[in-house]
């Protein structure tokens, strides 16, 4: 899923220019402006952050015959955009010469002298329309439209036809799989439709659309490390307003629920034989049977890495739809050993899925990073695609069972950027399909160029 982001004049980000694919990491000394990025993307990329809506929040999506109320959104709001900056702690940044444009297949966004315009690129409003007049003709052209750039429609526009035609026997049969298969196969666009049928795909479009607009990237913040003391305390927090940013306690209230709904997790990649498990309530690790300790007694390695596991975990688990989230990770080599920075990506990057086309392909995960580790950690699973796929793909069983291609990213899905002197440039080498080498030995070079001149200067 690929998106555009412009920043200019935002806080220590003087320009960027971004392309941004489903694989994006962003590297950068303390201050450079990478969390400014990540929080950017996440609030463009959550419409409902920065709009009004008609008769609240409640009728987003579901049809009326009120022409009123077909509309998704009422309109956006400026003030509503600030206070998204401000929940995310970046309205410092917000100044007169702020320019900032984010497109993706879905929407765009334009924040220009202190207004902010709005293009919604999912554009229902024929569909309810012709509903309305009855002209189910035009209906039907307007679902094979939206077929065309959704898979995820596809699916559920076939399916409710299918479902709604089968006997009550055959929906409590083993075979549904079986007889959609074939549904599928034989299907027409010019299917004869009944007015219940053309109301239900038409309710499986807003659907389709409210995913795509209103779930919000799950941003997981550097401060994850405090968040197991915050998730018990969040909603106290909030009621005597003490200040802590409202994006962390948000995330602490995710992590309260995925914590709550995950009862065990294996982490052995972390350490062998070990589980994190929540037991009455309370996040335990355990080493055995017997051997365990609170999640907040534990090494800070399972208390930085658990936050970013189980509310991934409880999104793949709650929808089926996952392929819609992306998530954006502050530091995810905090607290972790190079092997486990490197384990972590591999588990983080086997959940992305790139077969789903169009503006299906939703998911982006976006890090952002100081170590060189986790360059080298991606640049293994760009190269294993690479490898895997040459020579009419001989090696790729070979590759896979050094690293599951579950995990492999294809370089044309990446992007990787470096951000000096808030300004940003690319890492990414086209040629090569993978990252800059020299940026990634960059660090080593200096350690090592110290250590040569300190050897230098004891030689009598």
């Amino acid at each position: 899923m690929k998106s555009k982001l412009i920043v200019k004049n935002f806080g220590p980000i003087e320009n960027a220019n971004l392309d941004l694919k489903s694989v994006n990491v962003f590297i950068g000394a303390q201050a450079s402006g990478k969390s400014t990025l990540a929080k950017l993307y996440t609030i463009f990329n959550s419409p409902r952050l920065y709009h009004n809506f008609k008769n609240g929040r409640k009728s987003l999506y579901y049809i009326t015959k009120n022409k009123e109320d077909l509309e998704l959104f009422k309109e956006p709001s400026f003030d509503k955009f600030k206070e998204a900056l401000e929940d995310y702690s970046i309205i410092s940044c917000l100044n007169s010469k702020t320019e900032i444009f984010f497109e993706s297949p879905t929407h765009k966004v334009e924040i220009k002298k202190s207004k902010i315009t709005f293009v919604d690129k999912i554009d229902l409003s024929t569909m309810n329309e012709a509903f309305e007049n009855k002209d189910f003709k035009l209906c039907k052209k307007e679902f094979k439209k939206l077929s065309l750039i959704s898979d995820n429609f596809l699916f559920s526009y076939k399916f409710s036809v299918m479902w709604d035609r089968l006997s009550h026997s055959e929906r409590l049969g083993d075979n549904i799989s079986k007889i959609f298969d074939e549904f599928s196969e034989k299907f027409d666009y010019d299917i004869e439709l009944s007015e219940k049928e053309i109301l239900g795909i038409i309710q499986r479009a807003n659907d389709t659309k409210r995913d795509f607009l209103f779930k919000s990237p799950l941003y997981i913040p550097a401060e994850r490390v405090i968040i197991n003391l915050l998730k018990q305390a969040a909603l106290s927090f909030q009621n005597l307003e003490i200040p802590i940013p409202k994006h962390l306690l948000n995330f602490a209230s995710i992590y309260s629920t995925a914590s709550f709904e995950i009862k065990e997790f294996d982490i052995g990649f972390l350490k062998k034989g070990t589980l994190y498990k929540n037991v009455d309530g309370d996040d335990r690790i355990y080493f055995s049977a017997r051997k365990k300790i609170k999640l907040t007694e534990s090494a800070s390695g399972f208390q930085s890495i658990i936050p970013i596991i189980l509310p991934i975990e409880f999104m793949k688990r709650k929808d089926r739809n996952y392929v819609n989230y992306s998530f954006v990770i502050e530091e995810p080599e905090t607290n972790l050993f190079p092997r486990a920075q490197y384990d972590l990506l591999k588990l983080l990057e086997s959940g992305r899925s790139d077969d789903l086309g169009k503006i299906d392909k939703g998911i982006m995960h976006f890090y952002t990073t100081h170590s060189p580790f986790f360059l080298s950690s991606l640049n293994n699973l760009l190269f294993a695609y690479i490898k895997g796929n040459e020579n009419n793909k001989k090696n790729m069983s070979r590759i896979d069972s050094i690293i599951s291609k579950k995990s492999w990213i294809n370089p044309n899905d990446f992007a990787g950027y470096q951000i000096i002197n808030g300004k940003v440039k690319s890492i990414f080498n086209k040629e090569t399909g993978l990252i800059e080498s020299n940026l990634i030995d960059q660090v080593s070079e200096d350690i090592i160029n110290d250590f040569r001149e300190i050897a230098l200067a004891s030689i009598d």
